[in-house]
């Protein structure tokens, strides 16, 4: 049997008329039989006042002046509307109750009732001394129709939002994801063709550094491509990635470099996002050791404790001036998007350039592993 939400799923015009048809059966059919019990014989012409005012009131109201006046916030055209509707409506029950007193014979019940609509006169839903008898009628002739029809559109409005919204988040999504696509392709080609030529030297020299070096950087190709296409990755790994990039970068410098590095977890099965760090600690090397006339150093400290993580990247620095239409600095903002994404208001990223020293901070606050699995 088929469900509500998979019926409303495909909402065709097929579907439209059908539910509208049972919609109105049940509602005119209410109507219809509480006319029955005042008059079975005589109450016709007031039944089909009211199916014909009912009518023309909903598919106007519910497809031109919801739409265009009251989702849109303005009220006092609505109210005038209803000012409208409701003057419309009484005119057709005096002219109804005319009728039906003059052509028909009503029960004495419903002849009383026509004869009290027709002694207030075609104004009568306007006047003080009848105005709550005429409102009760009208409220309970359009407010359920009326009401399910706002409800629907406040309905429609709110899945059309999130659809939109998840949309966007989808298309934020590919975006970040396209963008570490393009990071994991762009690291430095002057870091792999002095390391390609520091190993060959080695290797040349049978230094044993040399297939060493080789496994590091075969370790680097291999995360890069496969293993960091994972949404998160153990700790460790990404440990290991930059461990293997400073020891490439030791043997490019030798001892014109000062490099420190620290990295520590208590927890040995820690999850992150893969290549957080690896452009921070990647601009280290390519911006401090070149920049530097004397003195150079890189000094990098990761740490995760109590679920805290917390890195500290810092490299001497020298102001140059940059070439004209530079464009950089797009593997930090890569990082800063996915920061958002993956750690929404529990993380901090600062940088900082000032004598001589360029630093960057970067605070993530983990869940523990069993919160993440719920």
């Amino acid at each position: 049997m088929i469900s509500v939400t998979e019926f409303f799923q495909n909402y065709n015009p097929v579907k439209r008329f059908f539910f509208h048809l049972c919609f109105w059966f049940i509602v005119l059919g209410m109507q219809f039989i509480s006319y029955q019990r005042i008059d079975p014989d005589n109450s016709w012409l007031l039944f089909l006042k009211d199916v014909f005012s009912l009518l023309s009131i909903f598919y106007v109201t519910a497809y031109i002046i919801i739409p265009r006046w009251f989702i849109r916030g303005k009220f006092l055209l609505c109210l005038l509307w209803l000012v409208i509707i409701y003057a419309w409506w009484s005119v057709l029950t005096y002219y109804s109750a005319v009728l039906t007193l003059h052509f028909l014979s009503p029960a004495e019940r419903l002849t009383d009732y026509l004869q009290f609509m027709i002694d207030k006169g075609i104004l009568g839903a306007f006047r003080i001394s009848s105005i709550t008898d005429y409102l009760l009628d009208f409220i309970f002739l359009v407010a359920f129709p009326l009401t399910v029809k706002i409800v629907q559109s406040f309905m429609s409005i709110r899945n059309i939002k999130v659809n939109l919204e998840l949309k966007n988040a989808e298309l934020e999504l590919n975006n970040v994801q396209l963008e570490l696509a393009f990071l994991k392709h762009q690291i430095n080609p002057h870091f792999l063709l002095n390391t390609l030529y520091s190993i060959y030297v080695l290797v040349s020299d049978k230094d044993d550094r040399g297939e060493q070096s080789m496994m590091r950087l075969s370790g680097m190709m291999v995360y890069l491509l496969h293993e960091s296409n994972q949404p998160e990755i153990e700790l460790n790994r990404e440990f290991q990635l930059i461990r293997d990039y400073v020891e490439l970068e030791r043997i490019r410098y030798n001892e014109s470099l000062q490099i420190n590095v620290n990295l520590e977890t208590d927890d040995a099965h820690c999850t992150i996002v893969p290549l957080i760090f690896f452009p921070f600690v990647e601009n280290a090397f390519k911006h401090g050791p070149r920049t530097s006339v004397s003195n150079a150093w890189v000094k990098i400290n990761i740490s995760v404790k109590n679920h805290i993580l917390y890195m500290h990247v810092s490299n001497a620095y020298r102001e140059l001036p940059k070439p004209q239409n530079y464009v950089g600095g797009l593997g930090i903002q890569n990082v800063r998007k996915r920061l958002e994404l993956y750690y929404p208001n529990r993380y901090t990223l600062e940088t900082s350039s000032e004598a001589g020293i360029y630093s960057t901070e970067l605070r993530v606050e983990l869940l523990e592993k069993e919160n993440k699995d719920q």
